[in-house]
């Protein structure tokens, strides 16, 4: 427990925020005394913890990252398959990388900087480049780096020996637990029977408390706490707890704390990560349709309907349209390697992320682990992989491009429907706008005629030369014609050449014009032809251009009546711009037209102005990421991938269903041409005879109550899964969820009143048996939203207002190419809504959040890490929002002069809800008096006593 404090205790910079400004080492032996008046800090804590097994998180990472690479890239040397594996190394097994080849081993777990096969993909050290014919993508190297760092795990046991392929038996397959038809109850079964509760009642303190954090994610108030004490003891806990049930239910809350536990499967996030990490601007549709859904209570089977094929269900009002094209955002929301040049690679790519999030939320099935190669555990062959991905390969979620780019493929967004007044307002906006643009043409056209000669001749690169490869932009503002040109990333020569006429001979200025700006090449090379010869002018793009930040002078030269300019490069690392020339005779140079275009200039100044106001606060048609069925050449079956390689196409496969999970004896949909087969593939995961889906839900419920599930892998059902500690019961709740509605609510009302659920926490070490994990109730770390929303609302800072976008400021880069992050995502510590309205950008998820556990947003994540870490400790004690909250706390516990003593009694039962110990309060009291005696001032000192209540763990764990 010490060392923890200690550490807190250490310079700042090492945590890298702002400190809280007080003598700590000072204070040190202080802090230790008041906390260990608390129940269980530090390891203490940690024993209370139930234990986490982080390698599923980790497996999936393997099998969704590493394993394709290897089998594509790899296994043609470095397999026993392969014959003599070049260098003597083995990378189909774990084995055979432990071992090594020549070089000894290939890969240290926890240390990728010493690892030859990362040293080999990254050409870098004295390794062997591989491949050797060309380097993998960034983002591999990246996978691969991350996966050593993690600790390598690779579930890969067996030695590479060559093997005969294994046949799967299907039939075989089907006895296997979780692909069984569920058992049937009688209707006087209770919880209690199958689950045998082992433990006392909980108190009425803990009870509530735990109550409230579970259904809606934030503590009871004081009134809340007396009501429910009333009850408890004037009539019954169960009573007590009915009645606080319905309630919480009907609060708006409740969605908000449990569309977090469904966001993290459905891997939500409000960008793209991957290589180029774009805002998702209408993601955020989708995170409140979730909410909304939970709030109405949809029956589970319709919330999933709609979010595999909410665009093909049939709708009787605009609202239902919009809502079941926003729940498609579920199949957009997963990161895409959008700059992927090989388009039909990037949407097997997109087919399979989709595919594999899909079964493994839904089914707790590993589909993904079928792609290269008939599943090594499940009896799952490759065909029915491509029988299923062919469904959401015919499925349309990508659109066009993005930055003008046409590398990078851009998602699809949709129209959502409005009524006939919206569309009115939207018209009537559009023909206002039409028409200030157009007068602003029509003045521009005005100036032009009376600067005449002055503007000079005037070349465009649409009427240049041009060699090698250049791509059209308009990225970048302020340019002339329709667009400009970039050579980016050039290997090999490429010029552009601009011919001129010129209207006499004479001296005339070049301008060159482009936009200038950070990223662009240095050293651009200018060839200007004329009377005297050549010049060769070399032109810093970084540098904005000085005349009307457009057109950049390279000097005056003598010209016949004609004129060449050459651009040329033999290569380029960073991009150069292209735009149009200008040459202007130095004697209209002269000319004095400002006051010719004075009223001109002022007029187009006011109507620009006009517009940008107008847009700035323009209404604007709403917009979905939905999806919708490709056209009738995007709509089919798939041919086999060989290996999963995109190109190496074997038997066509017609779309259908696993052949293991199979009732009716039917494994193909009867899906009409000119459909995907998304909504026959709904009806078949939702339909009352499929054995996983019901299971798969109620398990993961029971979990977010008990902080196990009852298959502990609440993401994967199949053989490398755990076996259910009690199947009886998950098949009781399984068909009570089907026979109730597909009710969410009426599951988490049964379970939370159930004896089970309303018994005293047991210690880790009283578990007796395979069973006893679901007899008792544990202590368990209160999710990362759960302890900040609590900070603010026990602060009197929540603002508790639904959110809509909270990356529209962000605009398209949340993180630029560079990796610089965008300065608003260094502010999310100022933001007061709920933490399920936090931004969640990949790559740059919320400190508050990322320190307690949040999960990689990248994957499919049913189960939360659990881990005590010192950097928990450091957030909480030197973060900037902590203090500040504990300072507003201090002054509402503080007002209307009351005694310390009646405030430390106060902020525990706020806080811990529990009456304080005599001991506790006189220990808090020294605490604040040492304080003052050191120079702060009540309110400060009592802050700091706040701050450390909320440093506890028994603020941090639900009992």
């Amino acid at each position: 427990m010490a060392l923890l404090f200690i550490m807190c205790a250490r310079p700042r910079h090492l945590y890298g925020v702002i400190g809280i400004v007080w003598d700590v080492m000072s204070q040190i032996k202080i802090i230790i005394y008041v906390l260990s008046a608390f129940v269980g800090v530090g390891a203490i804590a940690a024993s209370h913890v139930v234990a986490s097994d982080g390698s599923a998180s980790q497996i999936d990472f393997f099998e969704a990252n590493i394993r394709p690479v290897l089998i594509k890239h790899c296994y043609e040397c470095h397999s026993a398959e392969s014959g003599e594996a070049k260098g003597s190394l083995l990378l189909d097994s774990k084995q055979g990388w432990l071992v090594g080849g020549d070089s000894g081993p290939a890969i240290i777990p926890g240390n990728p900087n010493e690892s030859h096969v990362l040293l080999a993909i990254n050409y870098s050290g004295d390794m062997s480049e591989m491949p050797p014919k060309s380097r993998l993508p960034s983002k591999v190297i990246r996978d691969f780096t991350q996966w050593i760092e993690d600790g390598a795990v690779d579930p890969r046991e067996a030695e590479g020996v060559a093997q005969e392929k294994k046949v799967i038996d299907i039939e075989a397959g089907k006895s296997f637990w979780s692909f069984q038809p569920r058992r049937t109850f009688s209707e006087d079964e209770l919880i209690d029977g199958l689950a045998c509760p082992q433990s006392p009642p909980a108190s009425a303190d803990k009870l509530v408390r735990r109550l409230f954090l579970d259904v809606i994610g934030l503590p009871p108030t004081l009134d809340e706490q007396r009501e429910f004490h009333e009850v408890y003891h004037g009539e019954s806990p169960e009573r007590a707890v009915q009645l606080a049930l319905d309630d919480l239910f009907d609060r708006k809350e409740f969605g908000e704390k449990w569309a977090r536990h469904w966001l993290d499967v459905a891997r939500y996030a409000d960008s793209n990560g991957s290589d180029f990490n774009l805002t998702y601007q209408q993601a955020w549709r989708y995170r409140n349709y979730v909410i909304h859904a939970l709030n109405d209570d949809l029956p589970y089977d319709q919330f999933l309907q709609e979010q595999i094929a909410g665009d093909l269900l049939p709708y009787d009002t605009i609202e239902q349209r919009n809502r079941q094209l926003v729940a498609t955002t579920f199949l957009m929301v997963g990161p895409k390697m959008l700059t992927e040049r090989d388009k039909e690679k990037m949407r097997l790519d997109i087919a399979d992320e989709q595919l594999d999030t899909i079964s493994r939320v839904t089914m707790g099935l590993t589909l993904g682990c079928a792609r290269c190669h008939d599943h090594k555990f499940d009896p799952i062959p490759t065909v029915d992989y491509y029988a299923m991905a062919g469904i959401l390969h015919s499925t349309r979620t990508t659109d066009g491009i993005l930055m003008n780019n046409v590398n990078v493929s851009g998602w699809k967004e949709t129209d959502l429907l409005i009524d006939d007044d919206e569309k009115q307002r939207l018209e009537a906006f559009r023909l206002k706008v039409r028409d200030i643009e157009e007068r602003i043409q029509q003045r521009k056209r005005e100036r032009e005629d009376v600067l005449g000669s002055a503007v000079g001749v005037l070349v465009d690169d649409s009427d240049a030369t041009r060699k090698g490869t250049w791509r059209k932009s308009t990225h970048r503002p302020n340019y002339v014609g329709d667009h400009y040109l970039v050579a980016d990333n050039q290997k090999t020569p490429f010029s552009i050449q601009w011919k001129a006429t010129l209207p006499k001979p004479g001296k005339y200025e070049l301008r060159v014009s482009f936009r200038g700006g950070k990223g662009l090449a240095t050293k651009v090379r200018y060839t200007v032809h004329h009377a005297d010869g050549e010049n060769q002018i070399v032109v810093d793009q970084t540098v904005l251009p000085s005349i009307d930040q457009l057109w950049q002078p390279l000097g005056q030269f003598k010209f016949d009546t004609k004129a060449v300019v050459n651009l040329a490069g033999n290569g380029t690392d960073k991009p150069v711009l292209a735009d149009a020339v200008r040459l202007v005779h130095v004697e209209d140079l002269e000319k004095d037209v400002s006051t010719d275009t004075s009223s001109l200039d002022e007029e187009l100044a006011n109507l620009e102005k006009t517009l940008a106001d107008m847009k700035k606060d323009s209404p604007e048609m709403p917009k979905a990421m939905a999806a919708e069925d490709n056209g009738p050449q995007g709509v089919g079956d798939l041919h086999v991938r060989v290996r999963g390689e995109p190109k190496n196409q074997g038997e066509r496969v017609p779309r259908g269903i696993l052949q293991v999970v199979n009732w009716n004896g039917e494994t193909q949909f009867s899906i009409p041409t000119h459909e995907s087969g998304r909504v026959q593939l709904a009806e078949w995961i939702t339909a009352k005879e499929n054995p996983l889906t019901a299971r798969v839900m109620v398990n993961r419920i029971w979990q977010h109550l008990f902080g196990r599930g009852i298959v502990e892998t609440s993401d994967n059902f199949g053989v490398r899964g755990t076996l259910p500690s009690n199947p009886e019961l998950l098949d009781f709740l399984a068909e009570e969820f089907v026979e109730g509605n597909w009710s969410v609510k009426s599951v988490i009302r049964k379970i939370i009143t159930s004896k089970t659920y309303q018994q005293a926490v047991a210690d880790v070490s009283e578990e007796t048996g395979e069973k006893s994990h679901v007899q008792k109730q544990y202590r368990r770390p209160a999710p990362a939203e759960t302890i900040r929303d609590s900070i603010l609302v026990l602060s009197g800072k929540l603002d508790r207002k639904p959110r809509e976008s909270v990356v529209s400021e962000l605009g398209m880069h949340a993180i630029n190419t560079n990796g610089k992050r965008h300065v608003s995502l260094g502010q999310t510590g100022k933001l007061r809504q709920r933490s399920v309205y936090l931004p969640v950008v990949r790559g740059a998820v919320p400190p508050s959040l990322a320190v307690f556990d949040f999960p990689n947003p990248d994957l499919v994540t049913g189960k939360r890490a659990i881990t005590t870490v010192p950097a928990q400790a450091l957030f909480m004690m030197n973060s900037p929002f902590v203090h500040e909250m504990s300072h507003a706390l201090s002054l509402l516990l503080l007002q209307n002069n009351v005694t310390i003593e009646k405030s430390i009694q106060q902020l525990y039962r706020r806080v811990l809800i529990r009456q304080a110990g005599h001991n506790e309060v006189q220990r808090g009291k020294a605490y604040v008096a040492e304080l003052m005696e050191g120079g702060q001032a009540l309110e400060q000192a009592f802050a700091s006593f706040v701050q450390v209540v909320f440093c506890s763990a028994e603020f941090r764990f639900i009992e």
